[in-house]
């Protein structure tokens, strides 16, 4: 029989100190245990569960761009359904002992979708409203939207490029170990990353949008975010490339702290 704290055991301890002020106050992870139970006895793998959020976050997206509030309130409450399988998909390979490299990676494919479309829908969903607290042109927020998305994935593959070139200069140099140490984040690095990024505080807006017309700071707070996250990643690789090919510096891995923002 399986139970909720077979399920509980298998979530990593260092995890658990990461949780961000939304994840404390609205239980995403102990409720997807209770999701997860009845999936794992449909023998429903991990790889399933990633997939279907996928399609989760591609429905909630396309909702919250319709022009009309029933789907906007749709949008809005399968966002929180996506982060709930977005959990399910880990506690099921932990469970089945089924987790892999791979498997992150179809875990990532779901988050990247959702990450992607949201801004986007969230700029069509302010521009569809029209009116907002900010007195800004409606059709300045499809261009935040635009611009916060094509942020968040440049930000992404210049992470991906760079780890990938380790990689092939590792290989390359039958380099097996490094004695550089990846860098613990701050207390302070810890919450700013957490509680700032998508799946932080700004879900609280998410969930009042509906209400008090949020869609619009929204907009505007996701375009700052992901324009200062490519201008810290782009800042951040060239540096370490430019160290690299100057001779005489080490070549240096990622930071925990670096492999947590791009997460």
């Amino acid at each position: 029989m399986i139970t909720y704290s077979d399920l509980k055991k298998t979530f990593p301890e260092e995890k658990k100190s990461i949780e961000s002020i939304y994840g404390r106050i609205i239980p995403v992870r102990k409720i997807s245990y209770f999701v997860t139970i009845p999936l794992l006895y449909l023998k429903c793998s991990a790889f399933a569960a990633s997939v279907l959020s996928i399609f989760i976050a591609v429905a909630a997206c396309v909702c919250l761009s319709l022009p009309n509030p029933i789907c906007r309130i749709v949008g809005v409450a399968l966002v929180p359904v996506w982060h709930l399988f977005d959990c399910v998909d880990g506690n099921i390979a932990r469970y089945t002992k089924t987790a892999s490299p791979l498997g992150s990676v179809v875990d990532a494919i779901s988050g990247y979708y959702c990450f992607a479309f949201l801004p986007v829908a969230l700029g069509i969903a302010a521009f569809n409203v029209g009116d907002n607290y900010l007195a800004i042109p409606a059709e300045l927020f499809l261009i935040a939207g635009g611009l916060a998305s094509v942020s968040n994935l440049l930000a992404r593959l210049i992470y991906q490029k760079y780890a990938n070139g380790i990689l092939l200069y590792e290989a390359k140099n039958h380099i097996e170990k490094t004695n550089s140490s990846p860098k613990k984040m701050s207390q302070l690095q810890t919450l700013l990353a957490v509680n700032l990024g998508p799946l932080g505080l700004p879900m609280f807006a998410l969930w009042l949008s509906p209400v008090f017309n949020l869609y619009h700071l929204l907009a505007v707070y996701y375009c700052a975010y992901y324009l200062a996250s490519l201008v810290f990643f782009t800042a951040v690789f060239l540096k370490k490339c430019r160290n690299f090919e100057g001779g005489g510096h080490q070549y240096s891995r990622l930071t925990s702290s670096e492999r947590r923002c791009a997460a």
